[in-house]
């Protein structure tokens, strides 16, 4: 839509949208909600956690375990950052908030506006809040840890209608290029951009929503960014495809823990470990069947099969089993990967930076030492997937077992 310069697709209706069974559904959604309130052993309920902090209560957990990728996957020299507050930037959005603000009929609240800057970032009042993405993007991954430059980092990116995830990716490469002295001073218009500097990052972050200067180059994202400005910048550029990558290190899953392992950037396909056939599944599934139903991953659904399908059956009059939903996700998946496919893209053909992948692996932190086998992850999540693990092409076997009989036409005529 953006190469056709389109802004929006805009509907709109009159009639009230039916419910098949709405005393079934008040029931579940009353369920639903005492749920969220019950404490936890960290002495809050899910609901007051997520009003209160946001996505943000899990920044200090990330940037401690390796989950967040910090300075940007390199983690070198690192240990004066850690003594201060990469964590408890959660904490100094709190008093900041003025009032929580609501999706649509969304009984967690995890949103929040903030009063005015008054420190030495003037943002408006009524900023939102950052999340983990943009706390993360704009904190660890920069080596900052002034939550007031995340706030006002934050707001230019709403402001402007851009991705802060990349927009943070975006300038931790450009702080990268300036220290190995690929850009300097003149190229920059003086500013310093070093890690840690948040007066730099804040400055080229506007610089790059406004497309002025090097900004106008950085905008372009680091996979074209690095093309333009040459000198061996391509090395320092991290991203799948053209895209930046979230700000969750695909290595956690070489130690054993549950996140997201570099086959999941790669392919798209979201298996949280490819190794555990059923889990891989599940995941993937539930992901795709929340994606289409309007569903909050923030919120509990998939712990509970008998709530989901309740509420599914309840709002729309369908009984499906629990396997029905999830046979629906892998549906999604599927056809997504298959428009892809006929539209000439192959994931698998994708470069993958090896600082993604810890080649070589970092040597201090909780991932000194790891090294994601993406390979080994690829050729198990594919199978399990029934994917060529050349072409990744699925199976016709699986495409008419999805139901997907057209796009089994296409794919083989």
């Amino acid at each position: 839509m953006g190469s056709k310069r389109l802004k929006a697709v805009v509907a709109r209706g009159t009639h009230e949208v039916a419910i098949a069974d709405k005393v079934s559904a008040q029931k579940i959604i009353v369920e639903y909600i005492r749920s969220l309130k019950v404490v936890g052993p960290n002495g809050m309920s899910p609901m007051q956690k997520q009003q209160k902090y946001g996505t943000s209560f899990s920044t200090f957990g990330a940037a401690h375990s390796g989950d967040a990728p910090v300075k940007k996957l390199g983690r070198r020299r690192c240990r004066g950052f850690f003594r201060t507050v990469p964590g408890s930037i959660m904490t100094f959005f709190c008093p900041k908030w003025i009032k929580v603000t609501v999706g649509w009929h969304c009984p967690i609240r995890c949103k929040a506006i903030l009063k005015i800057g008054d420190g030495e970032y003037k943002y408006a009042a009524g900023s939102h809040r950052p999340e983990y993405e943009a706390a993360t993007a704009f904190g660890a991954l920069c080596l900052n840890n002034n939550a007031e430059a995340i706030i006002m980092a934050n707001d230019i990116c709403n402001r402007a209608g851009i991705d802060t995830i990349s927009s943070g990716a975006i300038i931790a490469f450009a702080i990268e290029l300036y220290e190995n002295g690929i850009l300097t001073n003149k190229d920059t218009d003086g500013i310093e951009l070093k890690w840690g500097n948040h007066q730099a990052m804040v400055a080229m972050t506007a610089k790059l929503a406004n497309r002025e200067g090097i900004g106008d180059v950085l905008a372009n994202g680091v996979k074209r960014a690095a093309e333009i400005i040459g000198k061996g910048s391509d090395q320092f550029a991290i991203h799948i495809g053209g895209q930046e990558v979230a700000m969750h290190d695909p290595k956690v899953l070489g130690t054993g823990r549950l996140a997201s392992p570099a086959a999941r950037y790669h392919m798209d396909c979201h298996p949280r470990t490819t190794y555990r056939a059923l889990l891989a599944r599940t995941v993937l599934s539930t992901t795709h069947f929340l994606n289409v139903t309007g569903l909050c991953h923030f919120g509990r659904w998939p712990e509970d099969e008998k709530l989901m399908t309740g509420i599914f059956k309840a709002v729309t009059g369908w009984d499906y089993s629990w396997a029905d939903l999830q046979k629906t996700g892998e549906r999604v998946v599927n056809m997504r990967h298959c428009f892809n496919l006929r539209e000439g893209i192959c994931e698998l053909k994708w470069p993958v930076n090896p600082r993604l992948v810890g080649k070589p692996p970092q040597t201090t932190g909780p991932l000194a030492g790891v090294t994601a086998d993406i390979e080994a992850q690829e050729y198990w999540g594919m199978g399990f997937l029934d994917w060529d693990r050349s072409t990744t092409k699925p199976s016709k076997a699986k495409l008419l077992s999805l139901g997907l009989d057209d796009v089994a036409r296409d794919l083989y005529p």
